[in-house]
This record gives C-alpha cells, structure tokens and sequence, in this order.
C-alpha cells in the first residue's frame, strides 16, 4: 500500500495540477473541494502502483518521476504501452467507465511522486458543472487525436521512421540549429515504447549515427541537421 499523505492548500505541486486541462476548467471553489481530497503518493522505483484487474478507485498526475504502463503477455514478455513523465495525468479514462477495473499495470521506473486524485470526487463535481464539461470534452479530443497519431506511427511506419518521430517530438517545432536531446528512457523501454525489438532499436541508432544524422554520448543525443532526420520519417 503506497502512502498517502494530505496536500497543504499552498502547495507547489497543487498549483501544477490546477494547470492541467483536466482541472483547469474548474472554478476556484470545485478545485478546492477537490484537492482537499487529493493526496500526495511517493513511489520506489520498482515499486508496483496498481495491476491489471485491481479497482480503480483513483487517477494520478506525475508531479516527478517516471510511471510506466504495460502488459504482459501470456509467454511472459512485457508490453510498455506509454511511460508518464512530470506534469501528465494516467488512467483518468476510467473515471468515465462503468466498469472501473485498471486495465493495464503501473510500475515505477524511477523514484517518483503522483497526486492521488478520488474518482467519485472528480466526477460529481462534473456532474454539476456543464462549462466544465464542455472545456474538457474539448481537450479530450484534442488528446485524442494526437494518440490516433501516435498509433498510426507505431502500427504503419518503419522503425527507423518510429525513433525519427520520436526524436523529433522532443525538437521544438520549426528547429533547423543543432539541438541535443536526452533520451529519458531505458533503451529497453523505449524499444518496447515504439513497437520494435531492443536490437532493432540499437540497429536504427547505429545506421543514423552512421549517416552523420545523430551523434551519440551516452543517453545525449545530438541532432546536427533536424531536417535531416524529418526525411527520415516514412522511409
């Protein structure tokens, strides 16, 4: 059982979740029925946050730290279906099912810190709130399109086109300077991330490297030309 420990109202980390679109739309009063039912969790790295099955009683923001999201396969192999950073929420569509049963397993990669935010809590204040409601079905299905993306790269594009895009997400928009990235996952994990085996992954840095597209140190990654790797993607 994780600890859960009450927020102070003036609370750094409550002032981050308050800029997430999912209580953004809230006024100031709904918030703060709400957040005084929030709760601070620290994590272990290795620690098991939830598995699939168990009751979903609550979502989680990530204040620090790194959680990952998978399954495993009847022959034992782990799926990493997407790995939750700083300043994003997870399993907040089970809020809105009528069965409310995790359906996936939550681990942490690295030491971390989540805000446990109540189901029931978050959906009666909805329930009383249309403008709300209508500010996050928006925001909803903007998140929405951006994974149907996300799948399309995973399911139709080559591997190397996967780790350009994935690369290339962490690019500011419109860059062509030289820009360094830092890979923010185990190898392993983000092979399991982008769909394709560990080697295949090495395999992609390697020729990239090669062609002069990438430098690699370590887990900094160095992108001399971004319009190169852009024709990367599809190839």
């Amino acid at each position: 059982m994780l600890d859960c420990i009450a927020m102070n109202s003036q609370s750094p980390a409550l002032h981050a979740v308050r800029q997430h679109y999912l209580f953004a739309g809230l006024s100031e009063r709904d918030f703060d029925g709400l957040a005084a039912q929030m709760t601070l969790s620290p994590i272990d790295k290795g620690e098991v946050l939830f598995l699939r099955g168990d009751t979903a009683e609550s979502f989680f923001y990530v204040i620090e730290g790194q959680i990952e999201l998978g399954l495993t396969t009847p022959t034992g192999e782990k799926k990493v279906i997407e790995v939750f950073g700083p300043n994003r929420t997870f399993a907040e569509a089970i809020t809105f099912m009528r069965r409310k049963m995790y359906p996936a397993n939550a681990q942490a990669l690295v030491d971390s810190k989540l805000v446990r935010v109540p189901n029931q809590a978050y959906v009666e204040i909805l329930y009383g709130n249309p403008d709300a409601c209508m500010r996050l079905l928006g925001d909803v299905c903007q998140h929405l399109h951006a994974r149907v993306v996300e799948l399309e790269r995973s399911t139709i594009h080559s591997a190397r086109s996967r780790l350009a895009s994935y690369l290339l997400d962490r690019v500011p928009k419109g860059e062509i300077s030289p820009v360094t990235v830092e890979l923010d996952l185990p190898r392993h994990v983000l092979a399991s991330r982008l769909s394709i085996k560990p080697e295949t992954l090495s395999r992609c840095l390697r020729q990239l490297q090669d062609s002069g597209i990438l430098v690699i140190e370590d887990r900094n990654i160095t992108v001399p030309d971004p319009e190169r790797l852009r024709e990367q993607i599809q190839i």
